[in-house]
C-alpha cells in the first residue's frame, strides 16, 4: 500500500506527534505544527493519535492511491477534492484505488494536516516518523516530499 506524489506543494513533510526525550541532546521535539489537528484527522479515519501523517504548507498537493484508503484533514482553509468532490475539514472521505487528492492552499491559513488510514508507514528514527528538516533525518530520508516520491502506507485498523 502506497501513496504516489503527483505534485509536492511548497513544503510538504511527514510528521507524528514528534520525538519525546532528546532534547538534552540538542533535538527538538518536532513533530506537527499543529498536533491537535493531526489527532484529530487521524481519528476521523481510524489511527492511532499518534500515527504519521502530512503536513502541508501552501502550494497545491497532489497524491495518487494504489489502493483504496480513507482520508481526513484539519487546518487552514485549504481546497481539497478527492476526485470531482469536495472534501470540507474535518470529516472523512474515501479514495479510490487510482484516484487523485488534490489539496490547494488558500490566501489565508497555510497549513494542513492529512490523516490517511494506518498512517503514512516510514522508519520510525529516535522513536518518532516526523521530519526534521534540520537535522536531515526521519520522514523520508529527511527531507520534505518531491514530486515521484512514494509513500508506504501502514495497514489499516
Amino acid at each position: 500500500m502506497k501513496v504516489f506524489v503527483q505534485s509536492a506543494g511548497f513544503l510538504t513533510s511527514v510528521q507524528d506527534l514528534g520525538r519525546k526525550g532528546y532534547r538534552k541532546s540538542g533535538i527538538s521535539i518536532g513533530g506537527a505544527l499543529d498536533s491537535h489537528a493531526l489527532r484529530v484527522a487521524n481519528a476521523l479515519v481510524g489511527n492511532e493519535d499518534s500515527d504519521a501523517g502530512l503536513e502541508a504548507t501552501m502550494g497545491k498537493l497532489r497524491l495518487r492511491f494504489d489502493d483504496d484508503q480513507i482520508v481526513a484533514w484539519c487546518g487552514g482553509a485549504f481546497a481539497v477534492r478527492i476526485g470531482d468532490e469536495n472534501l470540507p475539514p474535518g470529516h472523512a472521505g474515501f479514495v479510490a484505488k487510482d484516484e487523485e487528492l488534490v489539496m490547494v492552499a488558500p490566501n489565508a491559513g497555510s497549513r494542513a494536516w492529512l490523516a490517511i488510514s494506518g498512517g503514512i508507514d516510514v522508519s520510525l528514527v529516535l522513536g518518532s516518523r516526523s521530519t526534521d528538516l534540520r537535522g536531515n533525518f526521519g520522514g523520508l530520508e529527511g527531507r520534505t516530499l518531491r514530486d515521484g516520491d512514494a509513500l508506504p502506507l501502514g495497514a489499516a485498523v
